[in-house]
């Protein structure tokens, strides 16, 4: 498999904008993918993705061009499969996992969030915070019609 550094790459859901920012940040600058509802796209070309997506009115596993790693954050590695090039892989963090797709788990603890700092620290990684949030508890159904 290419590097995360040299290969075309997509993002999928935008419940993941702020992992997203760091997934562009990191990511080779002719790959940049991302998918996002149509009020979001502008965002994630402001965090550096060279093609958005707009998942209300394109399938992005029906474009001509294929990817060699796809991040799937929102549960459509099967969808994600038919987007990734031969030899790619997917990578989802929600189930279901279709194979040959990769389920990642990660806890975040202290120790990890340390190990995230220098990044934080030096601007490389950023976050994202959306101005309408964070909403308080008692508006979390409001918060998901949001997304």
């Amino acid at each position: 498999m290419p590097s995360l550094l040299s290969t075309h790459v997509i993002t999928l859901g935008e419940a993941e904008v702020a992992v997203n920012g760091s997934d562009v940040a990191v990511t080779d600058p002719r790959g940049k993918a991302a998918t996002a509802s149509t009020g979001k796209l502008e965002l994630l070309r402001k965090l550096g993705a060279n093609l958005s997506i707009d998942y209300t009115k394109e399938n992005f596993e029906e474009l001509p061009e294929k990817f060699d790693f796809v991040y799937d954050t929102v549960g459509q590695s099967e969808r994600a499969l038919k987007a990734v090039k031969e030899g790619g892989q997917v990578i989802t963090i929600t189930p279901p996992v279709t194979p040959p797709a990769t389920l990642f788990l990660l806890t975040s603890d202290g120790e990890v969030l340390e190990k995230l700092r220098p990044y934080l620290e030096s601007g490389k990684v950023k976050a994202v915070l959306d101005p309408k949030n964070p909403l308080p508890f008692s508006k979390v159904i409001k918060a998901f019609a949001y997304l």
